[in-house]
């Protein structure tokens, strides 16, 4: 299978199973935190645009955008039995919403793209998977390899140009930036030794966030490497998304678990939201998007200081936010198999 739909997959698992224990007041109480507010009232009046799909496909789902004018994810067929993975899925990119290129079976795999439309993602190479961009034409390029690495992969991009991923030597993953500022080098970043590495941003200043078997973690710009806080029995932090610094995602522990945001260093700030189930992206001025519970409904929210700023009650319960962009306009997501966008009139 794809790995980029196994990403997507995992993301997918993890949120049901947060579903599925729901007890955000425990948490919340345990941490003494303040308990969010009420809806405020809704400044946008949002408009759906469906993405394309390639001929001869029947869905998609965006993975990575620049929550303006790229996204990067996946298109095939979905099966019509559990556990409904696509068949035929392959790397795919869109501008503005149309099909620019659809990659062929296999390689190169599709992680990450920024405000440019440079691509990264991984490619099998010479027998060995490696890190690579990956140009609108499907042209890849390997990114610097060291010799002693088993395998690399790039994840994230920023805008200025800066890659991280992550390559593997024995068992144990090592966190790698490739700088922009010095072409043709790599930094390998310290981490505790772990057998899982999953990365899930960069902002713009170079600051990385991902997790490992154990915990959470955000590297910050000297490259030194902090815990996401979380507590309780086994409590661990998994962050989603970072921008300038402040970083949103889940923590949960043996019993319960709740959407959060963290500082630079992962010290945490707040808990979101009662019932919320998702803390996805951040836009430019500090909202979160994500998922909450309304009743016994999922539905898209977005959240400023903790509080709801935006019920989305015009937006489909089924759509799941991937990006926001910059002035906060414009949602990027999934929604019914399909890459889809409001924009704010």
């Amino acid at each position: 299978m794809d790995p980029l739909f196994n990403r997507l997959n995992r993301l997918n698992r993890f949120n049901r199973r947060k579903a599925s224990a729901l007890a955000v007041a425990t948490l919340t109480a345990a941490l003494g935190l303040v308990p969010v507010g009420t809806a405020q009232a809704a400044a946008c009046q949002w408009q759906k645009t469906a993405w394309e799909l390639p001929p001869t496909t029947t869905a998609g789902a965006v993975s990575s955008s620049d929550g303006g004018r790229y996204g990067v994810g996946l298109t095939g067929t979905r099966s019509t039995s559990w556990p409904y993975d696509f068949t035929d899925g392959r790397g795919t990119l869109w501008d503005n919403g149309k099909v620019v290129l659809r990659l062929p079976a296999g390689n190169p795999n599709l992680s990450g793209i920024n405000a440019a439309g440079l691509i990264v993602g991984g490619d099998l190479v010479n027998n060995k998977f490696r890190a690579v961009t990956v140009s609108h034409t499907g042209t890849t390029t390997v990114l610097p390899f060291n010799p002693n690495w088993n395998s690399s992969s790039a994840s994230v991009v920023n805008n200025a140009g800066d890659i991280a991923g992550m390559a593997k030597v024995g068992t144990n993953f090592i966190l790698v930036v490739w700088p922009a500022n010095a072409p043709g080098t790599y930094r390998e970043l310290p981490i505790p030794a772990s057998s899982f590495l999953f990365l899930n941003g960069i902002d713009e200043q170079g600051r990385v966030v991902g997790s490992t078997d154990a915990f959470g973690f955000v590297s910050d710009i000297n490259g030194q490497w902090h815990a996401l806080a979380a507590q309780g029995s086994n409590a661990k932090g998994t962050p989603a998304a970072i921008r300038d610094g402040r970083i949103v995602g889940g923590t949960q522990n043996d019993t319960s678990y709740a959407e959060a945001e963290w500082d630079a260093q992962g010290s945490l700030i707040r808990t979101i939201g009662t019932g919320a189930i998702s803390a996805s992206a951040i836009g430019g001025n500090g909202v979160v998007g994500g998922t909450t519970f309304v009743g016994s409904i999922r539905r898209p929210v977005l959240w400023r200081d903790g509080v709801v700023a935006d019920s989305l009650s015009a937006v489909s319960d089924s759509f799941t936010i991937r990006a926001i962009s910059t002035d906060e306009k414009t949602l990027i997501g999934n929604e019914n198999s399909r890459p889809a966008n409001y924009t704010c009139s």
